[in-house]
């Protein structure tokens, strides 16, 4: 009587495993299949990104901005930037204010 109950209950503990394994390896599939349809996703979202960023650059390239300029009749024109309130190093600043003479001169 005890090899029968014995028996049984490997057979269970068999099946059960056997079930188990088998319910964990479908979701392990359902989960790869989610994952590869997300990478999927991914890429094309990655490609779509490539050709914006293309495009930006076409549409914004100093070629193209040259060209609208001169479709629009617009004049370059020339710029000269100039600081008048730039200050001495700090080196200067520290030393005794003496008028350079220079060969004879000086200011």
């Amino acid at each position: 009587m005890r090899k029968k109950y014995i028996f049984r209950f490997a057979y269970l503990l068999l099946s059960a495993s056997v079930i188990l394994s088998l319910f964990i390896n479908l979701r392990i599939n359902e989960i790869s299949k989610e994952l590869s349809v997300i990478n999927t996703e991914i890429v094309e979202l990655e490609r779509s990104k490539a050709n914006l960023n293309i495009e930006y650059i076409k549409k914004y390239s100093f070629e193209n901005i040259e060209n609208l300029s001169k479709l629009k009749s617009y004049v370059r024109l020339r710029v000269s930037n100039l600081n008048l309130d730039l200050e001495t190093p700090y080196k200067a600043n520290t030393e005794d204010v003496q008028d350079t003479i220079v060969m004879g001169f000086g200011r």
